[in-house]
């Protein structure tokens, strides 16, 4: 007889393996719950859109009683305006205008990766790109609301931020639903304590906008928040031990990084590595500026105007912003205690639209004096929480619905026959 093999296989690696598995199928569990848990309100906000790109295309563009028929393409190029031709200029040109440069690099670089090898359409491939960040920023958005809240709340959290007037720049070749997808990202991994990934992505986030670098702050935050008196204490025990629970700190420098690699970039075609934000300086207002330009607006003269239009929407954005701010602080919704990083990060999203109140690359109007309120609502995290939590009142949650989906509808329309400055 042939003797059999008796090396036993160690109990603990097997024990090892299985708790390997059981952690990889529970991550894997919990993804394809928020993949299921999103996938109807993509779906659904993105074929309003597309309903939507069909009837404005169509109607706004072919004569009364006409048979003249509009291709694919033609509907599809309704949403190549404003931010679009920017970002798909930089895509196939480069930075040939110093005031591109305020959009960052990531996205038409992602967007030239992309299209080139599969020889797609540009807009396209920027659409494409734009709604696949957002499909994934809603999973980790989800899975923070709800490790944080409930399942309900964060459906309507995100149902609430795609039916948002000015979430309509997460359809078409923005860099809005790629910047949120770090941001949510970055949060989500400095929740879990994944420090050295929050801040590669938070480095990405940067090298997509420039608001991105708040996330230093937030990452600065959240580290002290859960390590510091533990740091604080085996600093005074061990100096050695001190510092190598700080280390993680090291991971937060990789945020600022990115935006030092896009001034190393530009340092040599403009010989200004600052140039995105010196390009449009002259024009830029005073101190707050635009705040009071849309205050003096309102009035100075007629409600019934261009300028008073504007500035009556994007104040009633700031008011929305501040009073959610201040909800999440002492409100009867108010986040816990030990979400008050994500306070910060709101503050300084609101503080930055008001200080650089113009558009990317654009100079300041005075017919438009706030713009940039439009895009800071789209990442203005804490806002979203409270919005999501006041929504299990059923008169909100139906008063939202009512009032922003029409006004999303509107502001589709108008980006198609360019009415809107965006």
């Amino acid at each position: 007889m042939q003797a059999q093999d008796t090396t036993a296989i160690p109990s603990g690696s097997v024990q090892d393996t299985a708790s390997l598995k059981q952690l990889w199928s529970g991550m894997f569990n919990a993804w394809w719950k928020a993949g299921r848990a999103v996938l109807p309100t993509f779906l659904v906000t993105r074929l309003l859109l597309i309903v939507l790109t069909y009837l404005g295309g169509v109607l706004f563009t072919v004569q009364t009683n006409s048979t003249f028929a509009l291709n694919g393409q033609s509907l599809l190029y309704n949403w190549y305006h404003w931010d679009a031709i920017r970002n798909l200029t930089i895509t196939t040109q480069g930075y040939t205008d110093p005031a591109y440069t305020a959009l960052f690099p990531l996205y038409p670089v992602l967007i030239h990766l992309v299209s080139t090898p599969l020889h797609l359409d540009i807009l396209l491939t920027g659409m494409l790109i734009s709604n696949m960040a957002l499909l994934g920023a809603f999973m980790v958005l989800f899975r923070l609301v709800e490790e944080e809240f409930d399942a309900g709340t964060a459906k309507r959290c995100l149902l609430y931020l795609a039916l948002f007037p000015s979430a309509l720049f997460f359809f078409t070749a923005y860099n809005s639903a790629l910047l949120l997808f770090f941001v949510v990202l970055s949060i989500y991994l400095l929740r879990h304590q994944s420090w050295w990934l929050a801040g590669c992505i938070g480095g990405l986030a940067t090298l997509t906008d420039f608001t991105g670098i708040f996330l230093f702050v937030l990452f600065l935050c959240e580290f002290f928040r859960q390590e510091g008196s533990i740091l604080r204490e085996s600093w005074k025990q061990h100096k050695q031990a001190g510092f190598i629970l700080g280390l993680p700190l090291v991971a937060s420098l990789l945020i600022p990084l990115g935006l030092v690699i896009y001034c190393s970039a530009l340092r040599k075609p403009f010989h200004d590595p600052l140039i995105f934000w010196h390009a449009n300086a002259d024009s830029r207002p005073a101190l707050l500026g635009g705040l009071f330009t849309a205050l003096h607006t309102l009035v100075s003269g007629s409600l019934n105007t261009f300028a008073a239009t504007h500035s009556i929407f994007e104040l009633l954005i700031l008011l929305a912003m501040l009073l959610l701010l201040f909800a999440s602080w002492k409100g009867r919704e108010r986040l816990a205690p030990t979400q008050w990083p994500l306070i910060v990060f709101g503050a300084l999203v609101i503080v930055y639209a008001l200080l650089v109140p113009n558009q990317p690359g654009v100079a300041f109007s005075q017919y438009d004096p706030l713009p940039s309120l439009q895009y800071a609502a789209l990442i203005f995290i804490p806002g979203w929480l409270i919005m999501a939590r006041l929504g299990r009142y059923p008169w909100v949650h139906q008063s939202y619905l009512l009032f922003s989906t029409p006004l999303l509808a509107f502001l589709v329309f108008q980006m198609f026959k360019m009415l809107w400055a965006m």
